[in-house]
């Protein structure tokens, strides 16, 4: 969703080729070392959606990171997990700093994925201060009872 210069990219899953990579809980099914490496692939997830939502990454900065993990065991919610993911934003994102983070346990994902990334991302100013996102033009709302029967998505999935 985009609003101004801010981008609010949510629900984006460990998944490749249409197919979730891990499923499960932290700690159960799936095991903890992999906990970082599925939040990495959220998050490339997320950065493929940004990406194809504005067209370009240049001169965007993540604001706020998100990651949600549904863990059996309190080793799954270190913050050494984050590492790969803070490391790919820094080389994506480019200046950007560093996000705030926000790392929160989850009793269930929906489709049985154990994590979950959002991203909070911001378009530094262009010239003559016009905000940097271009891109696509946000879809008209539906109004009246339709709008009562669309299904919402949290976010578009990545191939």
């Amino acid at each position: 969703m985009r609003a101004g210069t801010r981008l609010f990219v949510a629900g984006h899953d460990p998944e490749r080729d249409g197919r979730l990579v891990y499923r499960g809980r932290v700690g159960q099914s799936v095991a903890v070392r992999d906990t970082g490496a599925a939040l990495r692939l959220a998050t490339q997830n997320a950065l493929a959606s940004a990406r194809d939502t504005v067209g370009w990454l240049d001169g965007i900065r993540c604001v706020v990171l998100v990651c949600f993990v549904s863990s059996a065991t309190a080793d799954g919610l270190g913050p050494a997990h984050l590492r790969d993911s803070l490391a790919l934003l820094a080389a994506a994102l480019p200046g950007g700093g560093r996000p705030a983070v926000w790392l929160r346990s989850a009793q269930g994902l929906a489709g049985g994925m154990p994590v979950e990334v959002e991203l909070l991302l911001e378009a530094r100013r262009g010239r003559a201060g016009r905000p940097a996102l271009r891109g696509r033009a946000p879809r008209p709302r539906r109004r009246g009872s339709a709008a009562a029967r669309a299904p919402r998505r949290s976010g578009a999935r990545t191939r």
